[in-house]
């Protein structure tokens, strides 16, 4: 077990994080359930390798598209013919962890209905060691996998193959990195995001808890671990980035 896992299962507030987060899933779980009639879809994209509902109390780190924005915020992953969506919203992500040698994808897509929140995509997925392709070189860590695996339905309670492939990216972030200062300073940033609903001022709201911005696809601790960074032994949430991230992969990937 790396220092950082060791980490997250010694500290009280972690575990109660990830507690709630869980109990939140489950609730999400079940009202898709109930919307699933209405909302076919729903039928065919919430599934689990493993068993759910489960305990998972492991540092986990969201694959993010570069200059991330609301309606781009993750990597993509597919789900049997299907790309999920990359959009941010509360509740979601589209995670990495290690859970001893397997490696783990959880990865959740959240929308509201009747003042509720509900799953429109959720995938928790487990691969052994020859499941999935690593790389580590000058471009950055490499994260891959296209496999077809039986898989628990979570709306039908039954198993089925289901294929899911995903390449995420970690690149090296150093100078790569621009604090909120200047991503709303930046001619860059203005031309890339005024486009969007709320122009710059929605992507200077989605960097506030980071302090800064990462101009290039990368791997970056899930919010839970940046609450709590100095209990993880990083003074700054970017420390947590720059070097964090990168010993975490590698001391689990071997390389």
């Amino acid at each position: 077990m790396c220092d950082l896992c060791q980490k997250a299962k010694n500290i009280p507030e972690y575990g109660k994080l990830m507690e709630k987060m869980l109990e939140e899933d489950k609730s999400r779980i079940e009202f898709s359930k109930k919307l699933a009639p209405e909302f076919k879809t729903l039928g065919s994209s919430l599934f689990s390798s493993m068993s759910w509902p489960t305990k998972l109390i492991y540092p986990m780190f969201d694959a993010r598209a570069a200059d991330a924005v609301p309606n781009n915020y993750f990597q993509n992953i597919v789900l049997g013919e299907e790309r999920l969506g990359n959009g941010f919203a509360h509740g979601a992500m589209r995670a990495l962890f290690f859970a001893g040698k397997r490696l783990i994808v959880f990865s959740k897509t959240v929308h509201f209905r009747d003042g509720q929140e509900f799953f429109t995509s959720f995938v928790l997925l487990h691969l052994e060691t020859d499941e999935y392709k690593s790389s580590i070189d000058m471009n950055g860590i490499k994260i891959s996998a296209d496999i077809e695996k039986p898989m628990l339905n979570l709306v039908t309670g039954k198993s089925e193959r289901k294929k899911i492939a995903f390449s995420f990216l970690h690149s090296p972030v150093n100078g790569k990195i621009v604090s909120k200062e200047q991503v709303t300073q930046s001619a860059r940033f203005k031309e890339v995001y005024g486009k969007y609903a709320g122009g710059a001022a929605v992507k200077a709201g989605s960097v506030d808890m980071e302090g800064y911005a990462v101009t290039v696809p990368h791997f970056a601790p899930h919010p839970y671990l940046l609450q709590l960074h100095k209990q993880f032994d990083y003074e700054e949430n970017r420390k947590f980035q720059e070097k964090g991230v990168d010993e975490y992969l590698r001391a689990h990937l071997g390389k």
